[in-house]
């Protein structure tokens, strides 16, 4: 009995690691090339933890917005409806794939709040940009905004935070924890509702079929499981929102009603946190209203910033 039951186990264990081997081979089948690369706008730099994909564009004594995207694989894709709006009304933009996102590099370390914060802060040093700038984030890119504020207060002089992750509410499933275990998890069932997953993120449907196409394009890319399992271990389930304590800087809070993420419930802790932070609703939108909504978020952004609404 005892030797049947050993079988049964090493035959279910042999199984598993077969079915793991054919699955993982149909997932993350691509390598990020200077081929690949040569088919992206913009430039790349090269820091500490490898090569960063940037476009800085805009008359260089224009006043400077700083935009960071999100967790999303798509990287600084998501301002594709608010950069070009920002131009034409004169300023200079700096925009940027995230360490693991985009056409970046994808570097086996832990994907944390401070090696995020070095790399803006080395990509800002390295193209010489060293003038006050107005930072625009969305969802994890606002931790990474009060990170830098706190850290560089003297460097930012507004914030406008969209749908931001700075409360730490994301809770990873505990069996993520364990090697294992967590690599057939992303395996057998992350990876393949990755996409799908997502779509709760979006109002417009129509929009998030066409979202998901470079979703697939880039999470094709090796290092796709990985960079995501170490984002959500280092990084969102983190919480630096108290960082708003004492902020000299003007805030923005934007955000979508019907954001699965964002609960409305979190405009009042904004507000005991920073008693002048404005906030806006934007109506049937979810996690990024200024890529489904960008003709009412831009001249809302814009206002903030200058006082008067957009000509």
């Amino acid at each position: 009995m005892k030797k049947t039951l050993l079988l049964i186990i090493v035959a279910g264990i042999v199984l598993i690691a077969l079915s793991y081997f054919v699955v993982s081979l149909n997932q993350e089948t691509e390598t990020l090339t200077n081929e690949e690369r040569s088919k992206a706008p913009g430039n790349f730099i090269t820091l500490d933890h490898g090569m960063v994909h940037y476009a800085l564009q805009g008359n260089d004594t224009a006043n400077l917005i700083v935009f960071i995207h999100g967790g999303g694989i798509t990287g600084m894709e998501v301002w594709q409806n608010t950069i070009p709006f920002f131009q034409e009304k004169g300023y200079q933009t700096l925009s940027y794939d995230l360490y693991g996102r985009g056409y970046t590099d994808r570097p086996t370390v832990d994907y944390t709040r401070e090696l995020m914060v070095d790399q803006l802060a080395q990509l800002l040093d390295t193209l010489n940009i060293h003038e006050p700038f107005t930072i625009v984030s969305m969802s994890m890119g606002g931790m990474i905004a009060l990170d830098y504020t706190s850290k560089y207060p003297d460097r930012v002089k507004e914030i406008v935070l969209l749908d931001p992750a700075t409360t730490g509410d994301f809770k990873p499933n505990p069996l993520l924890k364990m090697p294992v275990v967590s690599d057939l998890l992303m395996t057998f069932y992350w990876y393949p509702k990755a996409t799908e997953n997502q779509r709760k993120e979006f109002v417009d449907q129509a929009l998030f079929e066409k979202y998901s196409r470079r979703l697939a394009y880039f999470m094709n890319f090796e290092g796709y499981k990985r960079v995501n399992h170490s984002t959500w271990m280092h990084t969102l389930n983190q919480r630096n929102i108290e960082l708003l304590k004492g902020m000299h800087q003007k805030v923005l809070l934007l955000y979508g009603e019907k954001d699965p993420y964002f609960p409305s419930g979190n405009i009042a802790l904004y507000q005991s946190l920073y008693p002048s932070i404005q906030h806006h609703a934007i109506a049937n939108a979810g996690h990024m209203p200024h890529f489904e909504r960008p003709a009412e978020v831009n001249p809302v952004i814009y206002t903030f910033l200058n006082g008067s609404p957009a000509e």
